[in-house]
């Protein structure tokens, strides 16, 4: 009962926001694109541009995460030397 409501309001959703886009094309309308500062380059560039960045982000947090697990090791090496 719950499921079939959520459909029935995503699918008024969907149209409305179907009826309501600004544009069907790929590109937006030149007034537009400058209003909302787009890019000119087609999607799949960006989508690309957004998943390589994406993917550099995660590595350099990870990277920050091992620096700190390292650090977090060593002074554990400092303190158990230091007790015995």
């Amino acid at each position: 009962m719950l499921f079939n409501l959520r459909v029935f309001l995503w699918t008024i959703i969907a149209e409305l926001e179907y009826i309501l886009y600004p544009w069907k094309e790929e590109n937006p309308p030149e007034d537009i694109a400058q209003k909302y500062n787009l890019s000119n380059t087609n999607l799949e560039q960006n989508l690309n541009y957004d998943w390589l960045k994406s993917h550099d982000e995660k590595i350099e947090r990870i990277q920050e995460e091992i620096i700190w697990i390292k650090n977090e090791i060593h002074k554990l090496n400092i303190e158990l030397k230091t007790h015995d």
